[in-house]
């Protein structure tokens, strides 16, 4: 739908079958439109990804910052993924939909990877929810003990009460005779 509204006519689409099918252009089509970009954002699956950014890092490993710049083409506004000093992805915001809010430009999401480019508004809030957030945890937790070595030597004793046999002592009688006469087998 995102290349429909950006490009005249559909150039894209799915080339092979089965598990090598892929999404391409024809070679003679490729989708040239200064918002082309934008696709990788909204692509459902994953299928369309930033080549710039492919196989360097897991996003996760990655801090997202909300941040702007004058742009002659696009608001500017983005979330731009950094490690350490280094940009290395440029993303549309997304609100909290996770639509995006305003198409980028490709000048702003693949040319300007340099920190000074970027006024950095601070770091992105994302939802508790939220993927990103998956092992952060919010408010107080508590603190949790186990009595280990308690609980194990419990559940051995209760093992042991099962499986042993009842202590018999062979020096005592039954009707006068003892257990370990062979009278009494």
């Amino acid at each position: 739908m995102v290349a429909d509204q950006i490009t005249d006519n559909r150039v894209h689409g799915v080339m092979d079958r089965g598990d090598h099918s892929n999404i391409s252009t024809c070679i003679s089509q490729a989708i040239d439109n200064e918002f082309s970009g934008n696709m990788i954002d909204v692509c459902p699956v994953g299928a369309l990804t930033d080549k710039t950014f492919r196989f360097k890092s897991r996003v996760w490993f990655n801090k997202p910052y909300n941040a702007h710049r004058d742009c002659p083409t696009c608001s500017g506004k983005t979330t731009v993924w950094m490690f350490g000093d280094e940009i290395q992805r440029v993303t549309g915001r997304k609100d909290e939909f996770h639509e995006i809010e305003e198409f980028i430009c490709n000048g702003c999401r693949f040319d300007h990877k340099d920190v000074n480019d970027w006024v950095i508004e601070g770091p992105r809030a994302f939802e508790k929810d939220s993927v990103i957030n998956q092992n952060k945890h919010f408010g107080k937790l508590e603190t949790v003990q186990i009595d280990t070595e308690k609980n194990i030597l419990l559940g051995r004793e209760e093992d042991r009460k099962k499986i042993s046999m009842v202590a018999i002592d062979y020096n005592e009688k039954i009707d006068g005779e003892p257990l370990n006469s062979t009278k009494n087998g």
